[in-house]
């Protein structure tokens, strides 16, 4: 408080003495007016500054709006203007710049990672026999060609194998995402300065045989797909003061079914489809009943996320 009454007083004082020799308006009044707000302003700016300055998002605007109206107050003091009015005008402004800078520095310029767990792929049961393919993005480019992925409005626009960006490092053949100790196959990454692009990241793990390969890309271009809808990224995301965390669904009470993201609940219901179109309708770990009725009751025909998997159920395709 002490040091921001020093420099509100610094630059109250200054701003006064070059208007007031600019128009040739000096008067001592007006500079003890100067010295007197800009002291007060300066301080308590400083001091509620201090206050706010841990609090995220709210800190941030709080602190600049005192300051914008610190700054507002004494400017409407010196030109003669309602200095009530100039305090209220200084805590807007100085408010929004802040609002505006903070999302930008935290929201938009951070990116959205969703993932494929190596837990979640090895929940549906399905056995990695089959010749293993060649971990490569020519493989991917491939696949993604001769399915008629590439005809769809998917959103993918890089492709990468056994390369990790963000939170990931690498585990053997796999990723390890250190936030949540998870092994993962692969992982999406939502480009907010690219049109809401995605680039897909593979481990080497993922190309264990084609049905792997394909099931783990039709999960990620399902969060792909997702990515590109402005609306669904509001509904599906919620901010918090270091980014964005998905909105979840809630746990089934002695089913074993854990509490999952509405986007992940989403994206079963396509993986689900793609299993069967390939010829894996019996796989006890994939359609078991509880897992059926969990999606049935928040994702089918006139449920309340139903738009969400009728979004995406365009991706599965039969492999060639």
């Amino acid at each position: 408080m002490i040091w921001g009454a020093v420099v509100g007083t610094l630059i109250s004082v200054g701003m006064y003495t070059i208007q007031s020799l600019v128009m040739n308006s000096w008067s001592w009044n007006g500079f003890a007016n100067a010295l007197l707000m800009g002291a007060v302003t300066g301080g308590v700016s400083g001091g509620l500054g201090q206050v706010f300055s841990a609090s995220g998002f709210w800190g941030s605007v709080g602190s600049s709006a005192f300051a914008g109206a610190g700054t507002g107050g004494v400017t409407a003091l010196l030109t003669g203007q309602n200095f009530l009015e100039g305090v209220l005008k200084g805590a807007v402004i100085g408010g929004g710049v802040a609002a505006i800078s903070y999302f930008g520095a935290k929201f938009f310029t951070s990116p959205v990672f969703s993932e494929l767990t190596k837990a979640e792929y090895d929940a549906h049961g399905i056995s990695d026999s089959g010749e293993a393919l060649d971990p490569s993005i020519n493989t991917l480019r491939k696949m993604y060609k001769d399915t008629g992925w590439s005809e769809m409005n998917t959103g993918a626009k890089q492709f990468y194998v056994d390369h990790v960006s963000g939170p990931y490092i690498k585990k053997g053949d796999m990723y390890y995402n250190p936030k949540t100790g998870e092994d993962v196959y692969a992982y999406t990454r939502r480009n907010f300065w690219n049109n809401n692009t995605s680039s897909i990241s593979f481990s080497k793990a993922a190309f264990a045989s084609k049905i792997k390969l394909g099931l783990i890309m039709v999960h990620e271009l399902g969060h792909a797909t997702i990515n590109l809808n402005n609306s669904l990224n509001v509904f599906l995301q919620s901010k918090t003061d270091n980014g964005y965390k998905p909105e979840m669904l809630p746990a089934i009470p002695g089913s074993g079914i854990p509490s999952i993201s509405i986007e992940h609940g989403a994206i079963w219901g396509i993986e689900r489809d793609f299993l069967k179109l390939n010829g894996l309708n019996n796989l006890p770990g994939f359609f078991n009943p509880d897992d059926k009725a969990y999606f049935d009751a928040w994702f089918s025909p006139g449920k309340q996320y139903n738009r969400v998997y009728e979004y995406i159920k365009h991706l599965p395709v039969k492999l060639k």
